[in-house]
């Protein structure tokens, strides 16, 4: 069960969607696609060295309420940045899903 008083942080969960103009041109957008509130369970990040380039590798781990759009594919805005999603492990129990967002490095 997931007390509400823990859900302190806000995630946007976007997707992308193929957009065709007039002429032909496809481009994809990121569409809003929900709004929840989240608890965060766990957070880590490190350094890592990858083809002569330093990435900061950063993993959140948050438990939010089960909802029906939620995908594996969606993309996570946290404080102005975005992660994708690595697992979501849902908990029939008490409606709540775990998931594991790592950062995207642009």
């Amino acid at each position: 069960m997931i007390a509400a008083g823990t859900l302190r942080y806000i995630l946007k969960f976007k997707q992308l969607e193929e957009i065709q103009s007039d002429s032909g041109f496809i481009t994809k957008s990121k569409i809003d696609l929900f709004t929840t509130r989240a608890a965060k369970v766990k957070s880590t990040g490190n350094f890592g060295l990858n083809a002569k380039e330093l990435f900061h590798d950063n993993e959140l781990i948050f438990k939010i309420r089960n909802n029906n759009l939620l995908v594996d594919d969606l993309i996570v805005e946290y404080n102005n940045n975005e992660y994708n999603i690595t697992l979501l492990d849902y908990n029939e129990f008490d409606n709540s899903v775990t998931i594991t967002l790592q950062k995207v490095n642009i």
